[in-house]
C-alpha cells in the first residue's frame, strides 16, 4: 500500500573509500590538521598531519562504529593510526587535535570511509516493468561494484525466493531471469570481494499479463506510474495495487482512476514532486489548481521548491494566501522570500510590508538594518526623508536618521548640516541649537572682522612710525583698544624721540626704498651729505636712475 507522506530530501554523503583523499580543516587560531584515510580489507590506515602550535598535541578518534582512541603528547607527524572495522559499510569518522600549548589551540577533520564493496543492481529494461509475452519475460541484471577488493563473486536471487538461483554464474557481474507470471518480484544480488566482505542490492520487478483479468484503466495507471520510478515514483505499482486503491484500500473510500491520473499529468510539468505527493495533495482536501500556483511560486523563487511550499501549507506553517504575498515581494521588490513570509505569518499587514521592502531597496539596507532604524521611532517617510538630506549633504544616514529620532525637525537638521564644516559637526549644531550656533557664530564672525581692522590699521601705523606691528597693538591694548588714543600716544612719541631715533627710522625707510644696506645709507648721510637726508633721498634716486639707464644700454 501506497505509503502517504511528505519525504524530506536528503543530502549525500562524499564516501573516501581506498583513495586516501585527505580532510583538511584549520582553526581560527592558526593550528591545522589534515588526515588521510585508506582502507585494506577491513583494515583502516589514518595518517594525521599538523601544522601550527607548539607541534605537539593530544589526539581524539571517533572511528564512526562506536569505536574511540586517545593518544596524549604526540609529537611525531605525519602519524598513523590503524583500526580494523566489524565488516563492510561507510563509517563517519573524525579527528580532533587539542596542542598543548597555552592557550590550547585546537583543530579537526572529518570524513566518510568505505569499508567492503558497494553494490549496485540495474536491469536492461529500466524501470523493470515487464510485460508476459507467449507466457514469459526476460530481463538482463547487472550488478555494478565499487570498493572492495576484486575479484567478486555473486549470489543471485531475481525471484525474491529466499533461495540463490541455481543457473546464475557466481563469478559473472550480470545474469538473466525469465518470468513465467504476472505479479511484482525483488530481485536481490549479493557481491562479496576478496576479503570476504559483501554487500547487497535490491530492485523490484512488476510482471503484467494481459491475459489476466484487471481493469484496463487500472493497467494504463500501473504502467505510467511504474515507469516513474525510482525519480518521480516511490516504488512500481501492479495492475492490482491500483485497483485496490481505486477500491479504497489507500483511502476506505473509493479513489477514482481520475484522481491518480491527473496526479500522473500533473507531473508531467511539476518536477519537484513525486506521484504520490501529488496524490496526497489532494487527498488532503487541497485543490490541483492550489497545486499548480505552488509550482508556479516555486519557478518565479529559483531557490525554493515547490515541495518546500507543499510541506509549508500541509503543515499549516503559512498559507496559499501567506506565501503568494510573501513571492510578490521577493520578485517586485527583490525582497528575501523567507524573511517576507515570516513577517506575513507574524501579522504582519500587506500593504504595509510592501512599503517597508520599497525601503530596504530604496535604501540599499537589509530588512534588519531597516528594523534596527524603526526600533529608535523613526517611520519609514522619516527614513526615505533622511535618506535625501544624506545624500544632498553626502551625510551618514544613520547619523540622520538618529538626529529625526531624537525629536530634532527637518528644517533644523537641514541648516545644521548647511552650517556644518571640519571643525563642527551637525550632531553639534543640533546639540546647540541651530539658533544660538547662528548666533555664537555671527558673534565670532564679528570679532573676526574687528581683529582683522585692527590687524590692518596697526600695519599702517607701524609703517608710518618706524614701528612692529607687535609694539603698535601694546600700545592700542594700553589705550583701552581705542585707535585714536594709539595714534595721539605715536605724535606725541615722535615729538619726543631724539634725532637718532628719526635718524634711524628714515635710514631704515631708504635702504628699504632703495634696495641698499643701511652702511651705505649711513655713509652718505655723514659724508658727502652733511647729515641732510633730502641729499641722502637725491643721491639714492640718482643712483637709482643710474642703474636702469645702464641697464638699457647695450
Amino acid at each position: 500500500m501506497m505509503q502517504r507522506a511528505v519525504r524530506f530530501l536528503t543530502v549525500g554523503t562524499v564516501l573516501l573509500g581506498s583513495l586516501g583523499l585527505p580532510r583538511r580543516t584549520m582553526a581560527q587560531s592558526g593550528l591545522a590538521i589534515e588526515v588521510s584515510a585508506q582502507a585494506s580489507c577491513e583494515v583502516a590506515t589514518f595518517t594525521l598531519g599538523l601544522t601550527g602550535g607548539t607541534g605537539s598535541a593530544d589526539l581524539t578518534w571517533d572511528f564512526g562504529d562506536g569505536e574511540t582512541l586517545l593518544e596524549p603528547a604526540v609529537a611525531a607527524f605525519p602519524h598513523p593510526v590503524e583500526h580494523p572495522y566489524p565488516g563492510a559499510g561507510a563509517f563517519d569518522w573524525s579527528a580532533l587535535a587539542v596542542d598543548l600549548g597555552d592557550p590550547a589551540l585546537t583543530g579537526t577533520a572529518m570524513g566518510t570511509l568505505s569499508i567492503g564493496p558497494s553494490v549496485t543492481l540495474t536491469s536492461d529494461i529500466f524501470p523493470p516493468v515487464l510485460t508476459l509475452e507467449s507466457g514469459q519475460a526476460v530481463v538482463q541484471f547487472t550488478a555494478e561494484v565499487s570498493g572492495g577488493e576484486p575479484p567478486f563473486t555473486y549470489s543471485w536471487d531475481l525471484d525474491g525466493d529466499g533461495t540463490p538461483d541455481a543457473g546464475a554464474d557466481p563469478n559473472s557481474g550480470s545474469a538473466s531471469f525469465t518470468y513465467t507470471s504476472a505479479g511484482e518480484f525483488e530481485s536481490r544480488v549479493t557481491g562479496t570481494d576478496s576479503c570476504g566482505l559483501a554487500a547487497s542490492d535490491t530492485l523490484s520487478v512488476v510482471v503484467f499479463d494481459p491475459q489476466e483479468a484487471c481493469h484496463p484503466r487500472a493497467q494504463q495507471i500501473a504502467r505510467a506510474v511504474s515507469f516513474l520510478f525510482p525519480d518521480r515514483a516511490e516504488q512500481l505499482y501492479t495492475c492490482e495495487q491500483i485497483f485496490g486503491m481505486f477500491q479504497g484500500d489507500l483511502t476506505g473510500s473509493q479513489l477514482g482512476f481520475g484522481r491518480m491520473w491527473h496526479a500522473y499529468q500533473m507531473i508531467q510539468t511539476i518536477d519537484d514532486l513525486t506521484w504520490e505527493e501529488i496524490l496526497d495533495w489532494q487527498l488532503d482536501g487541497s485543490g490541483w489548481g492550489l497545486l499548480a500556483q505552488l509550482d508556479r511560486f516555486a519557478e518565479a523563487l529559483d531557490d525554493v521548491g515547490t515541495r518546500e511550499l507543499v510541506e509549508m501549507v500541509l503543515s499549516g506553517e503559512a498559507s496559499i494566501q501567506d506565501i503568494r504575498a510573501a513571492v510578490r515581494f521577493a520578485v517586485r521588490d527583490q525582497a528575501d522570500f523567507s524573511d517576507a513570509l515570516s513577517r506575513l505569518s507574524e501579522g504582519a499587514n500587506p500593504g504595509g510590508l510592501g512599503q517597508f521592502y520599497r525601503t530596504v531597496e530604496q535604501l540599499q539596507i537589509s530588512a534588519e538594518e531597516l528594523d534596527g532604524y524603526l526600533e529608535t521611532g523613526v517611520t519609514l517617510s522619516d527614513l526615505r526623508h533622511a535618506a535625501s538630506v544624506a545624500s544632498r549633504f553626502e551625510a551618514d544616514l544613520e547619523a540622520v536618521a538618529a538626529a529625526r529620532a531624537a525629536g530634532h525637525r527637518w528644517g533644523e537638521i537641514g541648516q545644521a548640516y548647511h552650517l556644518a564644516d571640519e571643525t563642527t559637526s551637525a550632531e553639534a549644531i543640533l546639540e546647540q541649537g541651530v539658533q544660538d550656533y547662528r548666533r555664537a557664530q555671527q558673534a565670532q564672525n564679528q570679532v573676526e572682522r574687528e581683529d582683522e581692522r585692527n590687524a590692518r590699521m596697526a600695519a599702517q601705523l607701524a609703517q608710518s612710525y618706524g614701528l612692529t606691528e607687535a609694539e603698535v597693538m601694546a600700545i592700542f591694548a594700553s589705550c583701552g583698544s581705542g585707535w585714536g588714543c594709539v595714534r595721539d600716544q605715536l605724535r606725541n612719541q615722535g615729538h619726543e624721540q631724539d634725532g637718532q631715533g628719526r635718524d634711524d627710522g628714515a635710514a631704515e625707510r631708504l635702504a628699504a626704498q632703495y634696495g641698499v644696506t643701511l652702511e651705505q645709507v649711513w655713509s652718505l648721510f655723514s659724508g658727502e651729505c652733511n647729515g641732510d637726508w633730502n641729499c641722502v633721498r637725491r643721491h639714492l634716486r640718482q643712483q637709482n636712475l643710474a642703474r636702469r639707464g645702464k641697464g638699457r644700454n647695450p
